[in-house]
C-alpha cells in the first residue's frame, strides 16, 4: 500500500512540477515578471522545478515497476501502447515523459546547441504538458477525486490562458538581449596578445 502511495504522489508532484516550469517558462519570455524577479534567480527557479520534475518523473516510473498490483514490467513504461493498463493514456504519459526529458537535457547542455535550435526543443514543454494533463485524467486512479479533477481543469485552463496571451502579445514583447560582441585579440607591444 505505501508504494502505491508514493508512486500515485509522485506522479502528481512530476506534473505539478511540469506545470509550474511551463507557467514561468510562459510568464517569463513576456517580460511581466522579470521586471520583478532577476533573469538569473528565474533561470534558476525554472531549472530546479524542471529538475524535481523529472526526479519525481523517474520515481513514478521506478515505483510502477516495483509495485505489484498492476504488472508493469520495464518495456510497458518505456514503450507506448504497450502496458497492461489504459495503453493508450499510459502511452501518452510515456510521450510526454521523453518530451520532458529531452526538454530537460537540453537545457543542461544549452550552451553547445544553436539558440534557435534550443529554443525549438523548449517548445516540446507545451505538448508535454497537455500529454502529462490527458495522462493524469484518463489513467489516474485519482481523478474521480473532486481536489484531483480542480487540479487538472484548472491547470489545463491556466495553461492554455497562457499559451492564448503569449500568442495574442507575439508584437508586443519586449525584445529579446542580442549576444554581446567577442572580443578580438589585439597584439600587445611585446608581441603577447591581449583583448581589446
Amino acid at each position: 500500500m505505501t508504494l502505491w502511495v508514493l508512486l500515485r504522489a509522485a506522479g502528481i508532484g512530476a506534473y505539478v512540477a511540469l506545470f509550474l516550469s511551463v507557467v514561468w517558462g510562459l510568464v517569463s519570455t513576456t517580460g511581466v515578471i522579470t521586471r520583478r524577479v532577476s533573469r538569473p534567480a528565474g533561470n534558476h527557479f525554472h531549472a530546479v522545478v524542471a529538475a524535481t520534475g523529472l526526479v519525481l518523473l523517474g520515481a513514478h516510473v521506478g515505483l510502477l515497476v516495483m509495485h505489484d498490483y498492476i504488472p508493469f514490467g520495464l518495456l510497458d513504461v518505456l514503450v507506448p501502447l504497450r502496458g497492461p493498463y489504459r495503453a493508450v493514456a499510459t502511452g501518452l504519459g510515456i510521450i510526454a515523459m521523453y518530451a520532458m526529458v529531452v526538454v530537460t537535457v537540453s537545457s543542461w547542455v544549452r550552451k553547445f546547441l544553436p539558440t534557435r535550435l534550443w529554443r525549438d526543443i523548449h517548445l516540446l514543454a507545451i505538448p508535454a504538458f497537455i500529454l502529462a494533463l490527458l495522462h493524469g485524467v484518463f489513467s489516474g486512479t485519482d481523478t474521480d477525486r473532486p481536489a484531483m479533477l480542480a487540479l487538472y481543469v484548472a491547470s489545463g485552463l491556466f495553461v492554455l490562458f497562457l499559451v492564448l496571451v503569449r500568442g495574442l502579445t507575439v508584437g508586443f514583447r519586449p525584445p529579446r538581449p542580442s549576444a554581446p560582441d567577442r572580443a578580438e585579440p589585439v597584439e600587445a607591444p611585446h608581441g603577447s596578445p591581449v583583448a581589446s
